[in-house]
């Protein structure tokens, strides 16, 4: 009913259509805007609840505070407020749902299709998602933190979560996976390069040239390339950390790969010299300060 009546006449009762479930009450449009932020993020269904409970606490000490010192503003201040209500034995049974509860609704909330463009939020991610396409070069790899906010996820059998990026770091594909084998995440694979829209040339991954021959079936002729960062990792991993000369081949190494913003550089170099961030440097104390982590840091 609510995803049918117009936006002025359902602002009547403020709550979001997708989270009216079949429920004993309902949840404020408010609040919902806060759980779509944070349970999708960090899965924590039990902060949105401490979250309710402190805000029925605070809504009920403001009433508190609003019926006493109306009641003082009408009476002399010798008789005081009124007396609190005599507690009968009986407490209050309508409480906040609990943080699982809050998750469960969440989830109800995503695949519900009460919306007022008639399509719930998960087939509309999995269509814009569909809807990606590439035309120059797309990375792909296996992503251990995202899978944190699965519930339960060892019981699942989760590993890793698989996704495939455009070189907008727009998400094309994104499944999870029992393992990094080449099997759990083909079909996931073949139905991307399936798409029309998706023609890349090249590919990055953090693990080439392992898999090159699986990916030159789907994208024949594409060149592939090792990340910036797995390939410095695979260069300072081979050194010896306790070398003298440790600390200057890996700064050497940097310098070579990457290059500092050219404007913030020169602002860094006159604050130096100026003394604007500290004691003013010469130019021989600046070139021993770039071989530090001070310099990178500022």
């Amino acid at each position: 009913m609510l995803s049918s009546l117009p936006a002025h006449t359902r602002a009547a009762h403020p709550v979001e259509s997708k989270h009216a479930l079949n429920k004993n009450s309902h949840i404020g449009q408010s609040a919902t805007s806060v759980f779509d932020l944070l349970v999708p993020t960090c899965g924590n269904g039990d902060l949105c609840s401490r979250l309710l409970c402190q805000a029925t606490n605070r809504s009920c000490l403001q009433r508190v505070e609003d019926c006493c010192s109306f009641y003082a503003a009408g009476k002399k201040e010798k008789e005081g407020p009124p007396p609190h209500v005599e507690h009968h034995g009986h407490h209050m049974k309508a409480h906040p749902p609990a943080g699982d509860g809050i998750r469960n609704t969440c989830d109800a909330a995503s695949s519900s299709s009460h919306t007022p463009w008639k399509i719930s939020d998960h087939d509309r991610h999995i269509r814009e998602i569909q809807n990606v396409g590439c035309q120059s070069i797309f990375a792909q790899g296996h992503t251990h933190k995202a899978t944190d906010n699965c519930y339960k996820k060892k019981g699942l059998g989760i590993f890793a979560l698989w996704d495939c990026a455009n070189e907008n770091g727009e998400i094309a594909s994104a499944v999870l996976a029992p393992s990094a084998k080449t099997t759990h995440f083909a079909h996931a694979a073949t139905a991307l390069a399936r798409r029309p829209t998706f023609a890349p040339v090249a590919m990055c991954s953090d693990t080439w040239p392992a898999k090159s021959d699986f990916w030159s079936l789907l994208f024949d002729p594409s060149h592939g390339r090792l990340g910036l960062f797995h390939c410095i990792q695979r260069l300072t991993r081979t050194l010896k950390k306790n070398h003298v000369d440790h600390f200057r081949a890996v700064n050497a190494l940097l310098n070579c790969t990457c290059h500092c913003n050219d404007e913030d550089h020169e602002n860094l170099l006159k604050a130096l010299k100026e003394g604007s961030l500290s004691a003013k440097c010469s130019d021989d104390e600046i070139s021993e300060l770039k071989a530090t982590k001070v310099f990178k840091q500022r």
